[in-house]
C-alpha cells in the first residue's frame, strides 16, 4: 500500500495488528475507526494501550458509509457517527447511526478488519446444530455435535478467538474423535470433568481483599520504549531476567490456603 495516512476499520486484535504494523512500515498518521466506545471493544487492553503509545488516533463511535475515492484512488472514508442502544445478542450495546453527523477522513487507504465468520453449514445445514452465530453446537467436553460423526473445534465453535485455542481444541477433539471410530461412542473422561467444572467455578474475583499478609505482585516484563519500536519489527516485549522468573516461579497462588481455610 502507498501513502502515509490510513484508516483501519475494526477493534479486535487484528486492527490492532494492522494499525501497528502499518506505523512500522512508513504510515505516518494511522486512524482507527471502531463503531462503540473503548469499553466494549474485543482487543487485548495491552494491545490498545501500546497502540495509543506508537500514535495510532483511536475514533469511538464511528462507522464507515462509503469510500470517497479521486481519479479512481481512495481519498478518503465518509463516516457517520454513532451512539449506543440496546444490547444485542452479543450482550453489548447496539450502535444506533446518528442522523446528519456524517463526515470524512482524508486518507490514501482503507482496511477493513471486521472480523470473520466460519462456514460449517456445509457440513452440517441443520440449523437445530448451529448457534445464532452458525458456530457449531457441540459437547464441550468430547466436542462431538448433534451429528455423531461430526465434531467441531477453534473458532467454528468459539467464533474468531486465539491461536493456542485452537490448538488445544483440535487435540482434545481428535482424541475423541478416535474413540467414536474404535468404540463408535464418546464419553469424557474423570479429568476431563473435573477440569470442566473448575474451569465453570468462577472462584476468581480480582477485586478480593485477602485476610493474610505476604502478597506478591506479578512480574512485567520490560517493553521498548514507543518511540524506539515503530522502527521495526523487533520483539516489543522482552523477556524477564533470571532473578524475576524465579521470583515469579516461587509466587504463591494461595492453593493451599484455600484448602486450610475449608477445612
Amino acid at each position: 500500500m502507498q501513502g502515509k495516512k490510513l484508516v483501519v476499520v475494526g477493534g479486535g486484535n487484528v486492527a490492532m495488528d494492522c494499525v501497528r504494523s502499518a506505523l512500522r512500515t512508513g504510515f505516518t498518521d494511522v486512524n482507527l475507526l471502531y463503531r462503540r466506545t473503548e469499553a466494549e471493544m474485543p482487543a487485548d487492553p495491552q494491545e490498545i494501550e501500546e497502540a495509543k503509545e506508537e500514535g495510532v488516533k483511536f475514533h469511538y463511535l464511528v462507522a464507515p458509509v462509503s469510500i470517497v475515492h479521486t481519479d479512481g484512488k481512495v481519498s478518503g472514508l465518509e463516516c457517520q457517527r454513532m451512539a449506543l442502544g440496546e444490547p444485542d445478542r452479543s450482550g453489548r450495546r447496539r450502535p444506533v447511526p446518528v442522523e446528519g453527523s456524517n463526515f470524512v477522513i482524508e486518507c490514501d487507504a482503507i482496511i477493513p478488519a471486521v472480523g470473520q465468520i466460519c462456514v460449517v453449514d456445509c457440513v452440517l445445514p441443520d440449523e437445530d446444530g448451529l448457534t445464532a452465530w452458525k458456530t457449531l453446537i457441540v459437547d464441550q467436553m468430547t466436542f462431538q455435535s448433534h451429528t455423531p460423526y461430526v465434531f467441531g473445534g477453534g473458532d467454528c465453535i468459539t467464533g474468531p478467538a486465539t491461536l493456542i485455542a485452537a490448538l488445544a481444541a483440535g487435540k482434545k477433539a481428535a482424541r475423541h474423535i478416535a474413540q467414536y471410530i474404535e468404540q463408535g461412542a464418546c464419553q469424557p473422561t474423570e479429568k476431563e470433568i473435573l477440569q470442566t467444572l473448575i474451569n465453570s467455578s468462577g472462584v476468581y474475583d480480582p477485586n478480593e481483599t485477602f485476610p493474610f499478609t505476604g502478597l506478591t505482585r506479578r512480574a512485567h516484563p520490560s517493553v521498548l520504549p514507543a518511540g524506539t519500536r515503530i522502527n521495526d519489527f523487533r520483539e516489543v516485549e522482552a523477556c524477564l531476567s533470571l532473578s524475576e522468573a524465579l521470583a515469579e516461579a516461587d509466587r504463591c497462588l494461595r492453593c493451599y490456603r484455600i484448602a486450610v481455610a475449608t477445612r
